[in-house]
């Protein structure tokens, strides 16, 4: 059996260059209106390339990663409002039980909502714990997001038109 040369295709390469550069831009935005964080924006991107580029998918990723945000707030609340009464251990554990049974079983109802974007989110949020900047990543998920995802969107449609040329 032959083996063929593992070798550089020169429109993944373009892809690299429109990926990194609109990634680039979209930082710099960020940091002209003083957002640190643009992880919102770009996990909604790699969830988007996850699910093979197909923009019915879009709402799903963007429902869910609002929900799953939102859904570290009063898990906040909740741990500090139980801590006194049954310890940190068991208040974290009682509240993560309750809101990933609730992201789970309300996916079969409401999956725009309820998905693996939701659980994606909701545990990136929870990694911040009592630093959560819940307003700025929804922020920076619905106007970042939208101008990361859409801007490639476009910049690979100019692109694949101009393959065709």
């Amino acid at each position: 059996m032959i083996e063929e040369k593992k070798r550089f295709k020169k429109s993944t390469l373009i892809v690299g260059v429109i990926v990194a550069t609109w990634l680039c831009i979209t930082l710099y935005l960020l940091r002209i209106f003083k957002i640190e964080q643009g992880w919102p924006a770009f996990l909604a991107c790699l969830l988007f390339f996850e699910r093979g580029g197909k923009k019915e998918h879009l709402k799903d990723i963007f429902g869910g990663a609002l929900v799953g945000i939102l859904l570290g707030l009063p898990l906040l609340y909740a741990i500090n409002y139980l801590t006194p009464i049954i310890g940190v251990t068991l208040a974290i554990l009682i509240v993560v039980f309750i809101i990933i049974f609730l992201l789970i079983s309300l996916g079969d109802i409401l999956p725009m909502f309820f998905n693996n974007s939701t659980f994606l989110y909701f545990t990136v949020a929870l990694i911040y714990g009592n630093n959560q900047a819940t307003l700025e990543w929804l922020a920076v998920l619905i106007l970042g997001g939208l101008f990361y995802v859409g801007g490639l969107l476009i910049l690979f449609k100019l692109f694949a038109r101009a393959m065709e040329t």
